[in-house]
């Protein structure tokens, strides 16, 4: 048990250096610096990466309860998301920018709706910090969907007003991982307190 404990946690703040990564890959994208799709497809990867992790964890932690479904559903679901956004970078990284941002606004909606899983299950949990869970995915969802929507107005022809929203939601993402992972250990430290 222990062990599946701790690879949800390295899972989780996988996923955290993942989003931190990918918002400075965004930031340089604002700044014209086509560098910044690479790390924006890096950091997709570990994000991915993490998201696998807390999935195959969480599914052999899971007691079957309907909030712990919606986690481990969430989970796998973001990673579906990530690894689209992966493509996507490369693609614009390519030149290919226009099939890269189409695959981008997809690959955000689906991360965006693969957290919300994650938050509407840590919402349904009595445990000790399910609240600051929740508020993390919960941001980390919105972060999401704001990146989509920049990417929407990069597609109608409102680049620099789009990179920005999209800067924005990246920076959104990361702050919602990290406050999701931070709860995700104090969680654990309070239940190996309790042994």
């Amino acid at each position: 048990m222990l062990i599946n404990e701790l690879i949800l946690l390295t899972g989780a703040w996988t996923q955290v250096v993942g989003t931190v990564i990918a918002a400075i890959g965004e930031t340089l994208v604002v700044k014209g610096e086509p560098l910044g799709f690479r790390l924006v497809s890096i950091g997709n990867g570990f994000e991915a990466t993490g998201n696998s992790l807390q999935g195959v964890a969480a599914s052999k932690l899971s007691s079957g309860s309907e909030g712990e479904t919606f986690r481990i559903l969430g989970d796998w679901t973001q990673a579906a998301g990530n690894m689209t956004n992966v493509v996507a970078a490369e693609l614009q990284f390519s030149g290919e920018e226009l099939e890269g941002l189409r695959l981008d606004v997809i690959g955000d909606t689906v991360q965006s709706i693969g957290v919300a899983f994650e938050a509407y299950g840590a919402s349904l949990s009595d445990e000790e910090f399910s609240r600051l869970l929740t508020a993390g995915n919960t941001i980390q969802s919105l972060g999401a969907a704001i990146e989509a929507t920049g990417e929407t107005y990069i597609l109608n022809d409102n680049k620099e007003k789009g990179l920005q929203i999209t800067a924005f939601g990246s920076y959104a993402q990361a702050a919602g991982a990290t406050i999701a992972a931070i709860a995700l250990t104090k969680q654990f430290e309070s239940r190996v307190e309790k042994r």
